[in-house]
Parts: structure tokens; sequence; C-alpha cells
């Protein structure tokens, strides 16, 4: 229809920001807590970054007195719930602790420093800090530290009746997807789905509807490949067990999630070159301290590729015309490195490759950068061919520039995908491999091949 203006998510989303900026700043709170109460709490969590510190403070105020903070605590980047932690008496932050699913509160307690960490925790009461100090003693960031510690757990000998009726008295345990069954140590034997456990007679032992075949995770299994395992069997939630066997919690769909964007945003960061920085910060200050350091490797890089320059200086004062070929020579072997190391972290990330795929892949990554270097080496190389005034040079600079640009692609495959692995050999996050280390080396790699190559050939 002519003249039709279609709204998109996305636009409704801005609208709304923009709306409850403009509500606070006139301190609008019968508005505000109208939109409050119809907003989602992770909706509600995105209006932070777009507020200054006074609006957030006035907006912290008033999720407290409408009972929300602790639904919109969980949801918050880490930025945000250190600012919320600062302006705010422990009391009260224990009182909304208190209402949250120990696993939240293990998170939460994670940003902070050692000693509020503990402060809070001794102020946090019954059942609540129990849970959160069990998690607390578990590596940070492994299945025992993001698993729930209340979960449904029956013996083999009840029956589907009496599974049925605890179900309805455990109101505090969270997503009751799957009944776990174990034996009379705790160990984890088998599990069902409510909808076996619904779809049976009634005076059925569980240790007859179970399934024996289930997978499972160790409390020290780190939360990636947690996540991986919940998303390669398509669960909504998978047991924990610590080292003898004994199911001590489960991780749930919900956590996977989280860790899935903490991972991919993580990841994003330490490729682009900023490090752990959070995205959603507004200080200048902090956005300085976390890129300065990565960018070193960038900075030495281009000093030294303007040194292998400067060994090829006399070469660059007979035929001028080298010149004009250097940016785009290390521009392609940055933009191919850059390809095939963030291929070869996304594949390692989600589980497609291992170390011992290295050759495989290796090959794969070089296949492609001989045919891309053959493409583009043969069409620069024709744009070079047209230059006037190269004399007797007329055939050997466009033969330089095409080799320049095919070794450079086959060296820019070869680094983007040997690096990442290394990392992962070692243990490293492979995603700190890319970005200025992977870039830097290749820029410095291609002048050398590139002014080589001229020496040989042109000289």
């Amino acid at each position: 229809m002519q003249g039709q203006t279609i709204i998109t998510t996305h636009d409704t989303d801005e609208l709304l920001i923009s709306t409850v900026v403009r509500l606070i700043k006139r301190n609008a709170l019968p508005n505000l807590r109208n939109i409050i109460a119809k907003t989602h709490s992770a909706d509600i969590a995105r209006w932070f970054p777009r507020l200054r510190d006074e609006e957030k403070r006035s907006l912290f105020t008033l999720l407290m007195q409408e009972e929300r903070m602790g639904e919109v605590l969980r949801d918050l980047n880490s930025t945000d719930i250190g600012e919320f932690i600062e302006q705010t008496e422990s009391g009260a932050i224990a009182s909304i602790l208190h209402t949250m699913p120990a696993d939240d509160v293990t998170r939460i307690l994670s940003y902070l420093p050692e000693e509020k960490r503990v402060e809070l925790l001794n102020l946090i009461e019954g059942e609540t800090s129990a849970d959160v100090g069990h998690l607390l003693e578990y590596e940070e960031k492994t299945a025992g530290a993001i698993m729930i510690p209340n979960f449904l757990a029956l013996s083999e000998e009840t029956t589907a009746t009496e599974a049925t009726e605890r179900i309805r008295q455990l109101a505090d345990v969270e997503m009751v997807f799957y009944v776990y069954v174990v034996d009379a140590e705790n160990k984890l034997k088998g599990v069902l789905s409510l909808r076996q456990l619904v779809a049976t007679k009634p005076g059925t032992p569980l240790k007859h509807l179970m399934s024996s075949h289930i997978y499972s995770v160790h409390t020290d299994m780190p939360q990636e490949e947690v996540a991986r395992a919940v998303a390669r069997y398509n669960l909504l939630a998978i047991p924990v067990i610590n080292s003898i066997g004994e199911l001590v919690g489960i991780v749930t769909i919900d956590d996977v999630v989280d860790v899935i964007r903490e991972k991919n945003t993580e990841d994003m960061l330490n490729m682009a070159g900023t490090g752990a920085l959070d995205i959603t910060s507004r200080s200048i200050l902090k956005n300085t301290r976390a890129r300065l350091p990565w960018l070193l490797a960038s900075f030495g890089g281009g000093l030294l590729a303007l040194y292998v320059i400067r060994i090829f200086e006399a070469q660059l004062e007979a035929i001028a015309a080298l010149a004009a070929f250097i940016p785009i020579i290390m521009g392609m072997g940055g933009n191919i490195g850059t390809q095939s190391s963030t291929i070869i972290v996304r594949s390692i990330a989600i589980g497609e490759v291992d170390i011992k795929d290295t050759w495989k892949v290796l090959w794969r990554e070089c296949s492609t950068g001989a045919l891309l270097g053959t493409t583009y080496g043969l069409l620069l190389g024709g744009i070079a061919s047209l230059f006037p005034n190269l004399q007797e040079h007329a055939w050997k600079l466009p033969l330089v520039v095409t080799l320049a640009i095919f070794v450079n692609m086959m060296i820019a495959a070869t680094v983007g995908t040997l690096v990442p692995m290394f990392f992962k050999r070692i243990r490293v996050d492979p995603a700190v491999a890319t970005g200025p280390f992977v870039t830097t080396a290749i820029d410095v790699l291609g002048i050398f091949t590139y002014f080589w190559l001229a020496q040989l050939l042109l000289f």
C-alpha cells in the first residue's frame, strides 16, 4: 500500500528507550512506573547503557521501590552491576540477592572484589547463602560454578504417582523438565521427561521408566564445553556430577544462552583487539586502557614494516612505481589472514575443528589462498602493465606484483590458520590470535616478500 510506514521491532525498542530517557530527565515517576510494569526485565536492562550516571541512580531507586531490581539485575552487564553495588547500601543488596536463584547470585558476586563479595555473602541468610557459598568453591567459568544446586532427583524405587506428587510440592525447583533418578548413594542412574511420567501407569517404579543412556558433565568442565554439549544433544538441561559420580546440580538452557552470549562477545572483542572491554562501558579512560596494550602489536609491527621498507629504499628510489602497490598488497594479505583466522576460531569454538585436523584445515585454507592469489595477482598484474614510463621494466613489474599478491595470500592463509591452532594447542583462547597479531605478522611478511621479489627480478 502506497504511503504505508512499516515499524520494526528495532524501531519500537529505540522509541521506548528514548521515551524512558526523557521521562527520567523530567522525573515523571508515574509514567515510568507504568512503563516498568509492562516491560520485561531483559528489556529494562537494555535501557542502562543509554543513561548517564545520575539517570541510572534514579532508575535503580525506582526499580527497588517497584520490587523489580532482582529481575533486572540478572540481565545487567558487569559495569552496571558494579555501579549498582557501589551506590546501594549492602543490606538492601543482600535482600535483593536473597530472592534470586543461587547461580545468578554467584555470577553477580563473581564480578565484585573479594572483600565486597564476602560482606554480601555474610548478609545473605538461609539456603541461598549456603548454595552460593558452595558454588563459589568451584573454579570460575566451569560447570560447577554455573550449575543450579536445586533440582529434582528421586530414587529408583519411587513410583510415577509419588514422583508426580513430589513435583507438585517442589515449587522452588527451577525448570522441572526432567526427573533425574539416583541410587541410595546419590549417584546418577537415569533420566525421564515429564511427558514420560504423566503418560505411564501410576504405580510404575521410575527404574522401569528411566533412560540409562544419559548425557552428563563434570563439575570441572569448562562452561563453553557444557554449552556445546547442551546444543549438540538438544537438551533443556544437563546434569552435573562430581568426581565420584554424585549428582550435584544441573545446568539449564537459560544459563547456556548466557554462556554463549558471553563467549561470543569475548571472542569478538579479542579478535578486534580490545581485550575484555565491556562494549557498553561509557568511560573513555576504560576504553583507552583496554585498547592500548593490544595496539602495541600493530604499532610494533608497523615499525618493523617501516624498517623493511628502509632496507629496500634504493629500489623505491630507482622504481617509484613500486610504492603505488604497497597498500593493496598489504591490505589484501591482511584481509585473507583475518578471514582465515575468523573461520578457524569459529570452527574451534563450535567443535568443528580440533588439533588433529590442523594439516587438513591448513591444506584447505592454503588452496583457497592460492586460488584467490592467482585471481587477484593476475588482475593487479594486468593493471600494473598499464602504468606509463616503465621502460625496461614493462613486463617485470607486473610479474613482481602478480607474484607478490599470490605469495602474500598464501602466507596470510597459512598464518591465519596456524596461529589460532597453535593457541588452541597451548590451551590459550584462539580468539586472542586474531586482530592485531595476525594482521601485523602478515603485513611484515608481505612487505618483505614484495621487495624481495622486486630485488630478485628487477635489479
